[in-house]
């Protein structure tokens, strides 16, 4: 196994694969290591969705864009190593030396990729049981079915939008007075016709072994109602990656993002940062943009390692 690179970067969404390209374009030896599947979020949680702010991509779904990325970057001779993850990232004296579930590999420099954290949970009794799901892979399986989306942001209206597209009956329901979402998934929810709960949380999710019924709350009136769901599909946003940050003891901000200059240079010397993690405008083209200036300066070091 080739364990010997210049630059190594730890995860694989389009931040990080443009940082992988822009390091091999300029001819240094890379390696992008992903725990899921190349291409990030893309492939790994809506590989249906088309992709409407990626310049050029207009009309293509998660999965072909990634795709096309994918095979873009592996063409420059970037080392692409899929479903690994990253322990430990140790610098001693000008080397870097990074340990992953699969082995161990030397650098010169590392770019962090990683994106957002894990999904995150409700916390309610019944969270566990058969049908409750974080993410849809493929929207088409949930026709006939009855799913409660919760979630009152961007990718909760989306993905309810989506779904009530191919024939799954659906309602969506919001903590909050309204959705936390852009004008454009406002107005594709405002031409459905599901119905919309407001000030609504879920209590309880009841079933025997899989999802049978949810608990509503009304936390403006504090009124309990009952309803009939096949599926419920919790949209929360995610937790922070600050363990495996404070495990590598990079800065962070209180949101849990990690905390760059403008030269998307962590507090640790050698490693950057870049795309979600990072935490700024959580869309493709900031994450591209990001990920090229990550992978510059990520150069730059390696041919002049002067870290001020």
């Amino acid at each position: 196994m080739d364990s010997e690179f210049d630059i190594i970067v730890v995860g694989g969404g389009p931040a990080g694969l443009q940082a992988a390209l822009t390091t091999s374009c300029l001819k240094l030896k890379v390696c992008v290591i992903e725990l899921e599947n190349a291409g990030g979020a893309l492939v790994n949680v809506y590989p249906w969705k088309h992709i409407d702010e990626f310049l050029g991509y207009r009309n293509m779904t998660g999965s072909e864009a990634a795709k096309k990325i994918v095979e873009h970057v592996k063409s420059e001779g970037v080392t692409i190593k899929e479903h690994e993850e990253v322990k430990d990232i140790i610098k001693t004296g000008s080397a870097i030396t990074v340990n992953s579930s699969n082995g161990t590999y030397h650098c010169k420099a590392v770019v962090l990729t990683v994106g957002l954290g894990a999904p995150r949970k409700l916390g309610v009794l019944g969270e566990g049981l058969e049908g409750v799901i974080y993410s849809i892979f493929e929207p088409l399986v949930f026709n006939g079915k009855k799913v409660l989306v919760v979630g009152g942001g961007d990718t909760a209206v989306e993905q309810a939008c989506a779904l009530s597209k191919i024939g799954a009956k659906v309602e969506i329901a919001t903590r909050r007075d309204q959705f936390k979402a852009s004008k454009k998934n406002i107005h594709e929810l405002e031409q459905s016709d599901f119905p919309c709960h407001f000030n609504t949380e879920v209590k309880e999710i009841v079933g025997e072994d899989k999802v049978e019924k949810a608990i509503f709350l009304n936390n403006k009136t504090n009124e309990e109602s009952t309803e009939e769901f096949d599926n419920i599909l919790l949209l929360l946003g995610t937790t922070s990656n600050k363990d495996f940050l404070n495990r590598l003891d990079i800065k962070t901000d209180k949101k849990g993002s990690i905390i760059v200059d403008e030269n998307m240079r962590t507090s640790r010397e050698a490693v950057f940062a870049a795309g979600d993690v990072v935490g700024r405008w959580l869309r493709i083209p900031y994450a591209i943009g990001e990920g090229g200036m990550a992978g510059l300066n990520a150069f730059k070091y390696v041919k002049d390692p002067h870290w001020a």
